[in-house]
């Protein structure tokens, strides 16, 4: 008897998306499963996503070195034949293989088109895969399975659906609602930082301008480039040399104007921070017991394991800490995340350089936000496995979304050219909340300390939290009234089982749905990562998708 060919969704095709549909090429050659995958994304790059687009300017670097980008062939797959770093052999001459270097998201999101086109073009007899070029609007089911709507065109009926969306449309918080609506009233400028090209583009109108940026983190950091080299600047060892296409001060802020940190310069000194053996089994030992312990437990039942890992690698470099200081750290970091940093944000940028270079000791901050990058691998493999209480995910995700400023830390170089743009005054980076930005009908009145200044521009370089009650895509609010998508918690994603399946309120599985990425935040962690994107849950989704029915 002919086996009957299964029908499977995935939508969104970003990266997570193409990890998803390897891990399911993959599941039907092992069980020799008919299956036919239909795939769906507005891009015009299947496989990379907005944030990777090939389209991308060169401007918008990665925030991993080569050297820590592992994307190898999945085994045993034949249609994969090179990892990103043996593929990039053939592409650039100079520089392919420093290890060290920083190259441009573009660079990646071709690869993993490629990387997409390589998987149809070997794909098994079994199995076929099509892409569809449009946004899906809705979901629902019926007894014969899963049907998505597409302006105006329905497609399936399909036995599983993945939603993978990356960063879906949400609404405006506050501050941003009262922007928009005021830059609407008086005709000012106020724009996404994303994409880059479309940002050059209209900056090359702003010469002599005053230009605002929402945020410090890593994405005001390619904007400040993109306003920069990407208009005509360039970088002459610690001189910085305009094109006079910039505009005349770029003014970035923050709630506490203090700005990511720069990762190890190499792999000599980044390796200081490397996780012994034995550090490694104390963690995972902890962060067992913490996940599988009281509902209320928190990050706090790592910090005996974190702290001997930080006084460890300190007093290896010829520091000295003691074990106080680094558990008062810790439990500041839980409840006012970054309080502990109370530096101007040209010294907070010399300081973290200085650490970068292994100039300076490494301080407690420096050393426990490398070593959380270390384990981001182990976090997730251990916390992604299980169901995790509302409370108890809702403090992990709140800690590592805390030491971002560390472990998703910016290229040193692009420290260094932030340090040189402030010291010119070109950049005027400040502290401000909300009642320090005053809107007046020229722009946005920024206050610090006794002075202000008038942007008459502003961009916005905020990505929204990964809170379900904030999605206004209509996928997924239409999910969320029919009740088939639930919150874990307030301010978190949804309820997901440890294979991405949707899970509902009362605890029930949702037959044939599910969601994997940034909407899961709290049911997984950490999943802003590229590797993650080709982890545990995609296989764990693939072997419940083909299991024998």
């Amino acid at each position: 008897m002919t086996q009957a060919r299964r029908r499977v969704a995935i939508v969104g095709f970003g990266p997570r998306g193409l990890g998803a549909l390897e891990a399911l090429v993959r599941q039907a050659l092992v069980t020799g499963t008919s299956v036919a995958i239909d795939v769906f994304d507005p891009s015009r790059w299947p496989g990379a996503g907005p944030s990777f687009s090939p389209d991308e300017s060169e401007i918008c670097l990665l925030n991993l070195p080569l050297r820590s980008i592992s994307l190898p062939p999945p085994p045993p797959c034949s249609w994969v034949q090179q990892d990103f770093s043996t593929w990039l052999k053939d592409r650039l001459q100079d520089g392919a293989q420093d290890g060290d270097a920083y190259l441009p998201r573009a660079l990646l999101g071709t690869y993993l088109h490629e990387r997409y086109e390589a998987l149809l073009a070997q794909l098994p007899e079994a199995v076929s895969v099509e892409h569809h070029q449009a946004r899906v609007n809705a979901a629902h089911q019926d007894q014969t399975g899963w049907r998505l709507q597409c302006a105006g065109h329905s497609h399936g009926p399909y036995e599983h659906v993945l939603m993978s969306l990356g960063q879906p449309q949400t609404d405006p918080d506050p501050q941003l609602e009262r922007w928009r609506k005021h830059a609407h009233r008086h005709g000012l400028q106020l724009c996404a930082a994303y994409p880059g090209h479309a940002l050059i583009e209209a900056a090359d109108a702003w010469a002599g301008r005053i230009v605002g940026i929402r945020g410090l983190a890593l994405s005001s950091l390619d904007v400040i480039r993109m306003l920069t080299l990407g208009l005509g600047g360039r970088f002459e060892g610690t001189r910085y040399i305009a094109s006079g296409r910039e505009p005349a001060r770029i003014i970035p802020f923050s709630l506490d104007g203090q700005p990511p940190a720069p990762k190890p310069l190499n792999a000599a000194l980044d390796a200081r921070f490397d996780p012994l053996p034995d550090e490694d089994a104390a963690f995972e030992a902890a962060l067992h017991a913490a996940l599988s312990g009281a509902a209320d437990a928190g990050p706090s039942a790592l910090f005996g394991a974190l702290g001997a890992a930080v006084a460890r690698v300190i007093h290896s470099v010829g520091g000295a800490v003691e074990q106080d200081a680094i558990q008062d750290w810790l439990q500041q970091e839980v409840a006012a995340a970054g309080s502990q940093e109370q530096l101007a944000t040209s010294e907070a940028l010399r300081c973290g350089i200085r650490q970068a270079e292994g100039q300076d000791l490494p301080t407690i901050g420096y050393t426990v936000g490398q070593l959380w990058r270390k384990w981001q691998p182990l976090l997730r493999r251990v916390y992604d496995s299980r169901p995790i209480p509302p409370n108890t995910a809702r403090a992990f995700t709140a800690f590592d979304e805390g030491l971002k400023r560390y472990s998703y830390g910016a290229p040193i170089e692009t420290a260094r050219q932030l340090l040189t743009l402030i010291e010119t005054g070109l950049v005027d980076p400040r502290a401000a909340d909300d009642p320090d930005i005053r809107l007046r009908p020229e722009g946005w009145e920024i206050q610090a300390e006794d002075t202000a200044v008038i942007a008459d521009v502003m961009i916005d370089s905020v990505l929204p939290p990964p809170a379900l009650g904030q999605v206004t895509e209509p996928l997924v609010s239409g999910l969320l009234e029919t009740r088939v998508l639930s919150a874990l918690d307030d301010g978190l994603g949804a309820r997901c089982g440890s294979d991405a399946v949707l899970v509902r309120a009362d605890g029930t599985p949702v037959q044939g749905l599910g969601l994997a990425g940034r909407l899961s935040n709290g049911s997984s962690i950490a999943s802003d990562s590229i590797h993650d994107c080709f982890g545990d849950i995609g296989d764990r989704w693939a072997a419940t998708v083909l299991q024998p029915t």
